[in-house]
């Protein structure tokens, strides 16, 4: 997929060529106000259920490693039988490179975020097990849904959080988005190219999409960690539609290693009726509401952090004691 050109012969179809000019109209509001507590309703009972699923898979029933080995598509990256990655076939969408001098490559952006998700699967995929600690922070079901996420998942490649908004809040391009859930049944992961940017900016943007769609929004970047976050080489967001159950379970299976290597996703089937970044340039009062009233939950977690599923303070206390020996404070959540 070859980048955008400033000429009108050389715009690719999944990308789009902006106007400038926002739109807005009536039907756009309707569904937004309301639709807006229906959505959070529903996010609420999948959320829950993720969590229930998460719970299972760590702590009641959890998954032992070696159900992946070091040669599996979760942790090559490969498509089967080749020596081609898959991560850049299964770009769905890039926004236009802005003028800007010194923005990385965007095949080179998805590679790193997705090289460092596969390398999370490989710990999991050692034998004989590496001891949970320094190595090894996550228990192995967490580092096995790394790999449903970057394998599988749909990747949609922007500049920057205002980027991304202005198509997230374009009704037709969340259609695209609604098309792409719907028949592919996967993970939508969402990545930056501007690794320089505002704790609260992001954490805006994660609130704006768990507005606009029933699905938390995780982000992880290369700074301290957002809301629920971690860390990440590029910003990254995960729109977490709860298909990663479904590769995770099926591990479990005997030939379930092989089942939940998907294939490539079809080349030029969605977005291709742009220009879609049409939407608006601000947040609006629910998207703000709801980044300050996470941001406080997490804060009041203490030293635990954004770390719902592992103690972070054990997990991490080879960090935490470094920062302290430096005379730096700890620092569990980026301050909005």
């Amino acid at each position: 997929m070859g980048e955008t050109s400033t000429t009108k012969a050389a715009v690719s179809p999944c990308q789009s060529r902006s106007t400038g000019v926002p739109r807005s109209n009536l039907l756009d509001d309707l569904f937004y106000w309301v639709g807006l507590p229906f959505r959070w309703a529903y996010q609420m009972a999948h959320n829950g259920l993720g969590i229930v699923r998460v719970l299972d898979i760590i702590k009641l029933r959890p998954l032992p490693p070696g159900l992946v080995d070091e040669n599996h598509p979760w942790v090559t990256g490969l498509v089967p039988n080749t020596n081609e990655l898959i991560w850049p076939r299964n770009i769905l969408y890039r926004s236009p490179r802005p003028s800007i001098t010194g923005l990385p490559d965007d095949i080179e952006v998805v590679r790193q975020t997705c090289r460092f998700l596969a390398k999370r699967v490989a710990l999991s995929a050692r034998r004989p097990e590496i001891p949970q600690g320094c190595v090894r922070r996550m228990p192995h079901g967490i580092n096995y849904i790394h790999g449903s996420s970057h394998y599988n998942s749909g990747i949609l490649v922007f500049t920057d959080f205002r980027d991304a908004l202005r198509h997230f809040t374009y009704r037709p391009f969340r259609r695209e988005i609604w098309r792409f859930i719907q028949t592919e049944k996967r993970e939508l992961l969402i990545v930056f190219r501007e690794k320089d940017y505002a704790a609260r900016d992001f954490a805006f943007f994660s609130c704006c999409l768990r507005t606009l769609f029933p699905f938390f929004c995780n982000v992880n970047g290369p700074k301290d960690p957002v809301l629920w976050g971690n860390h990440a080489p590029f910003p990254v967001a995960n729109l977490i539609t709860g298909r990663w159950a479904n590769d995770v379970y099926a591990l479990k299976r005997p030939n379930g290693r092989d089942e939940v290597v998907h294939p490539v996703l079809p080349a030029a089937s969605y977005f291709q009726k742009g220009p879609y970044d049409l939407g608006r340039q601000t947040y609006r009062w629910p998207e703000r509401l709801l980044t300050f009233a996470t941001y406080w939950r997490v804060r009041m977690r203490g030293a635990r952090g954004g770390m719902f599923f592992v103690d972070r303070r054990k997990v991490y206390a080879d960090q935490i004691e470094a920062r302290v020996r430096s005379g730096l404070s700890d620092l569990p959540i980026a301050r909005l």
